[in-house]
């Protein structure tokens, strides 16, 4: 790597860090190129030779939290255990979310909430049915995998939204433990009893 990559490369990543540290003080409509510039400690043509302006620069952090969080998170999860599944799961995806909450709420609060909205939807109903695969191929469903998959999945993500929106009052470990009795209770209905 050259001297010129790598300083591209830390100017770039000084412009996303302050946008970070401002969305913990501002909300994004309050932000400017300049308050970015400023904290960024870069020339706002430096600033619009990485980004055309804020929202591409959120669309870029938003594009690089949802592609960390895929890597990080999801395929570590195995299904052999399907509480310790959901809880890790559970856990992974809220801490996820408590840690990066300055970008989380301007989401929310912009035209950005539909698509993130789906990517997440995606990336938790892929887990869900990973579980429930597991549990078909062992012969235990016995109700429409895909209808509980869906239902899985829009019920976490609407409890996780919820949180959120409520300024994430209750704990991780409390929300976790809420949802995975949920499910792991829904699940031993829908199960097959094996003799």
């Amino acid at each position: 790597m050259n001297k010129q990559d790598l300083r591209v490369q830390k100017t770039h990543q000084a412009l996303i860090t302050s946008f970070s540290d401002l969305l913990q003080t501002k909300s994004f409509e309050q932000i400017t190129v300049q308050d970015l510039c400023a904290k960024a400690n870069v020339r706002r043509s430096t600033f619009y030779r990485h980004f055309n302006d804020k929202y591409d620069l959120l669309n870029h952090v938003v594009g690089t939290l949802i592609d960390h969080f895929r890597e990080l998170y999801l395929p570590d999860i195995n299904p052999d255990n399907p509480r310790h599944f959901f809880e890790k799961l559970m856990r992974d995806a809220l801490t996820f979310i408590h840690d990066n909450k300055g970008i989380v709420r301007s989401v929310i609060t912009l035209n950005f909430y539909g698509e993130v909205y789906t990517i997440f939807y995606e990336q938790i109903y892929k887990a869900v049915q990973k579980q429930i695969e597991f549990d078909r191929q062992s012969g235990q469903f016995y109700v429409d995998v895909t209808i509980y998959g869906e239902f899985l999945t829009g019920g976490i993500l609407s409890v996780i939204t919820n949180w959120i929106q409520h300024g994430q009052q209750q704990s991780i470990d409390k929300v976790t433990k809420e949802i995975v009795n949920m499910i792991c209770g829904a699940r031993e209905v829908h199960l097959k009893k094996l003799s």
